[in-house]
């Protein structure tokens, strides 16, 4: 079982084209299911993605939900992990 609160697991996934998470999502995330849906459907979807990459030090899309049909990762390389 894959445990999705350790990020290493989606090292293989990464993309190095972009510098935002809304770059990330604009780039890769399907049109009809990012801005497709509307403008406050899209600004949510934005803000819970950014909350990931600052929190976990990472976003990513599913195979679903992304234009390459498999996932696709957004590392935040600044992230420092804070041990509790």
């Amino acid at each position: 079982m894959t445990d999705f609160y350790n990020r290493e697991w989606l090292r293989k996934y990464q993309v190095n084209d972009v510098k935002t998470v809304a770059e990330f999502l604009a780039r890769y995330y399907k049109k009809d299911r990012y801005t497709g849906r509307g403008e406050e459907y899209a600004a949510g979807l934005l803000a819970s993605y950014q909350d990931d990459f600052n929190t976990l030090g990472v976003c990513w899309a599913s195979h679903h939900d992304n234009v390459t049909g498999e996932i696709v990762a957004f590392f935040n390389e600044d992230f420092k992990e804070v041990l509790q």
